[in-house]
């Protein structure tokens, strides 16, 4: 099934306006972190940052996955979702709730964990955050499994919008560095008051027929994606845990500059990701392997000619930009970094926008193994490369963990869904 051609394109570019732009906002976050309170205090941003996601991916559940891969089904068979997002609201609620009490309870050992005490102060400043991102994740994931990607876009954009001008106010206000961890929470409660209305017009809450059957799905499709989506977001984390285990804040800022000017340019893959999603689960109900192997192929040639050559032209145009953002702090550091972990990227370009193929084909424990191999190849390659390498060893590390996601991909696709990547 090949999605009809404006709709696909219109949603690309709405995407790939949304995300460059959230990309250069991620970039003056860390330049004006790095600027205002210096390298140690972005160390300590972003290790508070690597833990939030962490915990995210746990307080919603995997529910949005089930959101985004039942949306789509229920309207192919004109069924009205509304009560997919009741449920998984409700679900996302007490998971969030759970994880936020075991967060608090155990606030001491991030600190501890990293012998920092600025990570150990500012890590219990995102555990309210929490909440909030849970009741995002599945307003933004209804959105996007009904294909619209406007509002999809827009949204995802506003998050970062305001996480830079939370940022804004608590630097105009002189806050100590351990308190611009609180950006994260006070960024997800202001997008949640424009989402949520937002999203009215598209939802009829009380609509809850067959709630009790939704609720089992979704349970049972979240907690066998949880593990992989979990693992899916601490992978792209792992790098900066293992450095603030074996480095000190200074080093971890340095690292995490050039790891965040790199992830600006991995929401490439991703906003292809974002528009192919909804496409994979209506070519696999309609099709089956047949079909989704046909659009898996063509797309994925399509994406690594376009997406390739893009990344690494970005390579020798990154000192230029950062002369111009003031980056003077360890210049060559930071772009070794950026070459190594955009050079994994470039190499797998094809492969990466159908991350989530297992799940969105509701084969959420394939998912979740496919997701595991790739994480314990990153885990094991830091620490065998950090220890000899330092920095650019976990760069390394990170960027050759990418040739495990290919070898999976195409492994687990032949022999679990019969289709040839």
């Amino acid at each position: 099934m090949r999605p009809p051609r404006g709709k696909f394109s219109s949603d690309l570019i709405w995407n790939a306006g949304a995300f460059g732009l959230s990309a250069l906002i991620g970039v003056l976050l860390n330049v004006l972190i790095l600027r205002t309170h210096g390298a140690s205090a972005l160390g300590v941003f972003n290790q508070a940052y690597a833990l939030y996601i962490l915990l995210s991916q746990l307080a919603v559940g995997g529910v949005h996955l089930a959101v985004q891969a039942f949306v789509p089904r229920d309207l192919q068979a004109e069924r009205r979702p509304d009560v997919q997002l009741t449920v998984a609201l409700v679900l996302g609620t007490v998971t969030a709730l759970v994880v936020m009490a075991f967060a608090w309870l155990l606030r001491d050992l991030p600190g501890r964990w990293s012998d920092s005490s600025g990570v150990g102060d500012a890590f219990p400043l995102v555990i309210p955050g929490l909440l909030f991102f849970t009741w995002n994740k599945v307003l933004l994931s209804y959105h996007n499994g009904a294909r619209r990607m406007r509002l999809f876009a827009v949204f995802q954009l506003l998050r970062f919008v305001l996480m830079l001008v939370a940022l804004a106010v608590l630097v105009a206000l002189k806050r100590p560095a351990h308190e611009l961890a609180a950006l994260l929470t006070l960024a997800e409660a202001g997008l949640l008051l424009v989402l949520l209305p937002a999203t009215l017009p598209h939802w009829r809450p009380l609509r809850v027929t067959g709630a009790r059957q939704v609720a089992r799905e979704q349970f049972r499709f979240g907690n066998r994606a949880l593990a992989g989506n979990f693992l899916l977001d601490v992978n792209t984390r792992v790098d900066v845990f293992l450095l603030g285990f074996f480095l000190d804040d200074r080093a971890v800022g340095h690292y995490s500059m050039g790891a965040t000017v790199a992830e600006g340019v991995m929401y490439l893959p991703v906003l292809f990701r974002n528009t192919i999603n909804p496409v994979i689960p209506r070519a696999w109900h309609q099709g089956g392997a047949m079909l989704l192997g046909k659009v898996v192929r063509r797309n994925r040639r399509s994406f690594f000619r376009l997406l390739a050559p893009l990344i690494a032209l970005t390579i020798p145009v990154l000192p230029a930009g950062m002369w111009m953002l003031g980056m003077r702090e360890e210049p060559l550091t930071v772009w070794a970094v950026y070459t190594i972990l955009v050079a994994g990227v470039a190499l797998t370009a094809g492969h990466q926008p159908f991350l989530m193929l297992f799940s969105q084909v509701g084969r959420p424990g394939t998912q979740t193994l496919f997701i595991a191999g790739i994480f314990a190849a990153n885990v094991l390659l830091n620490l065998a490369l950090i220890p000899v390498l330092g920095l650019l060893g976990s760069a390394l590390a990170t960027a050759l963990s990418n040739g495990a996601l290919v070898l999976l991909m195409d492994h687990l696709a032949r022999t679990r869904l019969q289709i040839r990547p």
